[in-house]
């Protein structure tokens, strides 16, 4: 390989690491109801409420 192409390379992978990376955005599962209308999660996961108000199952920390 020629030495301007793995220079080329090196530059590239060098801005791609430098990139600025977006935060990731969680997922959450929606909760199970049960006939009284309560919220519940599934094993390993906590119930809590989300920015707009909605209820919604996280994993449990």
């Amino acid at each position: 390989m020629k030495p301007i192409y793995a220079a080329m390379c090196a530059a590239g992978l060098l801005l791609a690491a430098c990139a600025q990376q977006e935060e990731p955005t969680p997922v959450y599962m929606q909760p199970n109801f049960d006939k009284a209308g309560n919220a519940n999660c599934d094993a390993g996961y906590a119930l809590i409420t989300t920015d707009t108000g909605s209820l919604a199952c996280a994993p449990a920390s």
